[in-house]
């Protein structure tokens, strides 16, 4: 008789494993790049890091230790009626959504902190300090790593927060610099005071627009990836055919071996997220002057400068306003499916327009973010009159991999059009109305034609921003 195999440990405890540990080397990669900045005195210590979330309070090393102590005492009682019974999916999930908390919540006030002393002690505005590259590269990767725990989640809650997280370090900077921190020293963020500090932050936000170009380029990033992860929390939370969908997924993903043959994907999307928020980065280092305002009282007239600075802010103009567009048609087609049935066909309001205006709307906002990259270096060397190869030189890296950035996520869109156009012509090629359709609404931008057969996860689905067609675009 054969002995019996011996046990080994199940891809769940091994991703669980692996998830906890990245959390954990996160916290010391960002804690090393702070100290080795400068940005804080002391260590965040792992209890300040994993942050003893009870309540929503965030303790901080920024924080007097006799009010972290009064809150833990408060909150005593929080922790002897937690649940002991916990599922293992929900410990997971738990551990990356406090973990990601607790890091960029530490970022942000890390940050803030360390400026408005500066600012302080000099008696006028701070010089602008922006994140790290470690910083931005773990606020790309951390989110990404949700993937492990479900392969869609890489590409679209992972994509939706590396996106958030990134360009509200970035804003933070901006607007610290400006004198206006978003987030001041000692700032709590117990439950009692959460919505007013909330609400203090969207009003510094909004007397940022006008007045700074790299504020209204990062809320526009923000806007993204915020909208998108409450958009996609909606779907899933209220229709059930994208739930059986994202679990179509992950079977099929299953199938393919351990999540841990999920790495080198994953890691590549963080990449793509990353060079997707460097063109922030550029307009961020060299347009802090520059605002919004001046471009309504002025023309592209009187040389060279005038006609790059305007044109600069359109770029950043039209990034919002293709994230806009994306959200108009999340939002068209939700009400409309709701209204006429889920197999029904949507082509009232922007759709009489643009047949997929999520995705055309994203390669308008992000190839715009773009452009605003290279317009900044131009419109910087024309303005200064020298050094205009020196700057170049100096930020070629950044538009280098802004440049890939958006040649790598309109590929990405423009394939899943290529997908959704063919199989929105398998169900409803028939119609009178989808041929009427077509004729009058624009594609956008489409990469190839998709030939094959519909398989039975997208057969019946023509939703934009499909989880399935966006991850086969990826891979």
């Amino acid at each position: 008789m054969s002995p019996s195999p011996t046990p080994s440990a199940s891809p769940h405890k091994i991703a669980t494993m692996i998830l906890l540990f990245s959390l954990l080397l996160a916290s010391t990669t960002l804690t090393d790049a702070f100290n080795h900045a400068g940005i804080i005195s002391s260590p965040i210590t792992m209890n300040a890091l994993t942050g003893r979330l009870h309540g929503l309070r965030v303790e901080s090393p920024l924080v007097p230790a006799h009010r972290c102590q009064a809150q833990r005492n408060n909150n005593l009682e929080l922790s002897d009626v937690s649940p002991r019974n916990e599922s293992k999916k929900q410990k997971l999930v738990g551990s990356v959504a406090l973990g990601l908390f607790a890091i960029s919540s530490n970022a942000a006030v890390a940050f803030a902190a360390k400026k408005t002393a500066t600012s302080a002690a000099a008696s006028s505005v701070s010089s602008l300090v922006l994140p790290t590259t470690s910083t931005l590269v773990m606020a790309c990767l951390l989110p990404t790593l949700l993937g492990y725990y479900k392969s869609e989640y890489g590409v679209s809650y992972g994509y939706g927060t590396a996106m958030a997280v990134s360009s509200s370090l970035v804003l933070s900077s901006v607007a610290t610099a400006s004198g206006s921190p978003l987030l001041p020293l000692g700032t709590t963020l117990k439950p009692a005071i959460l919505l007013p500090a909330i609400q203090a932050i969207l009003q510094n936000v909004k007397s940022l627009l006008p007045i700074s170009l790299p504020a209204f380029h990062a809320s526009s990033l923000l806007f993204y990836g915020t909208r998108l992860d409450l958009f996609l929390f909606y779907r899933e939370l209220c229709l059930p055919r994208f739930r059986a969908m994202r679990e179509r997924i992950e079977e099929r993903a299953k199938k393919q071996g351990s999540r841990l043959k999920r790495t080198p994907f994953l890691v590549s999307c963080a990449f793509l997220y990353f060079c997707m928020i460097c063109p922030l980065l550029v307009t961020a280092r060299l347009c802090g002057g520059l605002n919004m305002t001046d471009g309504l009282k002025m023309g592209f007239g009187g040389g060279l400068v005038p006609v790059l600075e305007q044109s600069l802010r359109v770029s950043v103009l039209m990034t919002l306003s293709g994230f806009l567009l994306g959200a108009i048609g999340d939002v068209n087609k939700s009400i409309g499916k709701a209204i006429q049935g889920e197999d029904s066909l949507v082509t009232g309001g922007i759709f009489r327009f643009f047949r997929h205006p999520n995705y055309t709307g994203e390669v308008i906002g992000w190839c715009s973010s773009c452009c605003a990259a290279f317009l900044a270096v131009f419109w910087k060397a024309a303005k200064t009159g020298e050094g205009g190869l020196a700057l170049l030189r100096t930020m070629a890296p950044y538009l280098s991999l802004s440049v890939m950035g958006a040649i790598g996520i309109s590929f990405v869109l423009g394939t899943a059009t290529a997908g959704l156009e063919y199989r929105q012509h398998e169900k409803y090629g028939d119609m009178e109305e989808y041929k009427q359709w077509v004729k009058k609404s624009w594609v956008g931008f489409k990469m190839g034609q998709q030939r094959k057969e519909p398989s039975e996860d997208t057969a019946d689905g023509d939703d934009e921003g499909s989880v399935d067609s966006e991850e086969k675009a990826e891979l």
